[in-house]
Parts: structure tokens; sequence; C-alpha cells
């Protein structure tokens, strides 16, 4: 017995709904999850970069500057550099160099702005000044967990 004309498309739109239902609906939802991921990612991973400050300031050019302690600067993170003393005057100058500790200067040392956030404000002493990282350029990296991190170029055999 031949089936009637047309129940052939029939067949393909239940087919076509029947797959849409179980396949499309769920990966999209499961999408949404993702999502959820990545920003819970990104959280965690800018409370981990942006250390606690003890003043911040906004640069004219509209960056975030923190002044953050110098014993919590990111690169005390590394293992190797856990409980590292700070050296904070150097113990040798090079030749033609000369330091007056009365004012803490350097004879070769001119009162000069080189950065544009110097010109709204200035981190006390023993902290230093760290850009804040923004959502959106952890969202522009490649890998949320590698942002940061210096790529080693491979060594040619």
């Amino acid at each position: 017995m031949a089936m009637p004309c047309g129940s052939g498309r029939r067949w393909s739109g239940v087919v076509k709904m029947t797959w849409c239902l179980f396949f499309l609906i769920p990966m999209s939802l499961a999408g949404d999850r993702n999502t959820d991921t990545i920003k819970q990612e990104i959280q965690e991973q800018l409370k981990r970069l942006n250390k606690p400050a003890v003043i911040s300031f906004q640069s004219p050019d509209g960056d975030i500057i923190d002044c953050v302690p110098i014993n919590k600067q990111p690169a005390f993170d590394h293992p190797l550099l856990k409980n590292h003393t700070i050296q904070m005057r150097p113990s040798s100058f090079p030749k033609g160099f000369s330091f007056d500790e009365s004012n803490g200067a350097s004879s070769n040392s001119k009162l000069e702005i080189t950065q544009p956030w110097h010109l709204v404000g200035r981190c006390p002493e023993g902290t230093i000044p760290i850009r804040r990282i923004t959502e959106e350029e952890l969202l522009r990296a490649r890998s949320i967990a590698n942002f940061g991190r210096k790529k080693f170029p491979s060594i040619p055999n």
C-alpha cells in the first residue's frame, strides 16, 4: 500500500522537531551554565590578580591605579618568592652615580613626571602602583587562566 501524498514531508517535519527538542534545547541550556562558569572563573581570576589597595585613584587616561603594599605585589605570589625579604636600598651603585641618604634622591635624578597618573596622585611610602585589571581585559585574553603570563618560545631542535 502506497503512502498518501505529503506524509513524507510531515514525517521529516516530526523528525526535525524531535531533533530540536532533544538536542538543540538542552545544548542551549548547557551554554548558559558554561557562561556562569566563565563568569565565576573571571571573578576568581580578578580577585587573584587585583590585590587589596591602600588607596586607589583614576588616571587621566581612565585606568584605575591601586597602591598595594610592597610585600603584597603579584610577583610575590610565585612559590619561590614566598617569605622573600625585600631589599629597599641597593647594596652598591654604578660608577658615576651617587645617592644622598638625607633626602633619598640620586644626584643624577630630575623631578620629572613620567606617568600621566602622577598628575592625579602618588602612592604612599611602602606601597607600589599597580594598574587594576578589568573584566573586559580578561574577556579579550585567549586564556583566562594564563592571563598576564609570559609565553615561552619553543626551542628549535
